[in-house]
């Protein structure tokens, strides 16, 4: 008789077959097993935003002079989101408030190698909330 615990990874298994048919192993990857996930205490700037579908996200930046020393977020979003904020969070980490700034939404989408098209926003909406919590870190100096 099967355990609950191997139906859980029956029905993973199915999930992440059917998430193969459109998003790339990097979006599965950081969705599955997301990075830099939390409400940081000790943030110097952060900021929360919606996106045109609904779903928002909170980015949270700790700073050393004027590179990110530390970078989380959150979301209530879908899949795509989640791997975006992710994403996002691992490629600013450690780079100067400028060079973080410059950062698109189809740089994040190719550093996941692709996202579906009806999905790109949610890249858009990871950029501009980093972008929007270093405004608030640049207002303060």
């Amino acid at each position: 008789m099967p355990t609950e615990d191997d139906l859980f990874d029956d029905i993973e298994g199915l999930i992440v077959a059917e998430a193969r048919k459109s998003y790339s192993e990097k979006v599965i990857d950081h969705f599955m097993d997301p990075r830099n996930v939390g409400v940081m205490d000790e943030a110097d700037c952060s900021t929360y935003m919606s996106g045109i579908c609904g779903d928002t996200m909170g980015i949270f930046v700790r700073l050393s002079q004027d590179r990110i020393e530390r970078v989380s977020f959150v979301t209530n979003g879908c899949g795509a989101t989640v791997a975006c904020g992710s994403a996002l969070t691992s490629l600013a980490q450690g780079l100067s408030i400028d060079e973080a700034r410059k950062l698109t939404g189809n740089d994040l989408i190719r550093y996941l190698d692709g996202l579906p098209k009806e999905n790109t926003h949610c890249a858009d909406l990871a950029v501009n909330t980093l972008r929007g919590a270093l405004e608030k870190a640049e207002m303060r100096k």
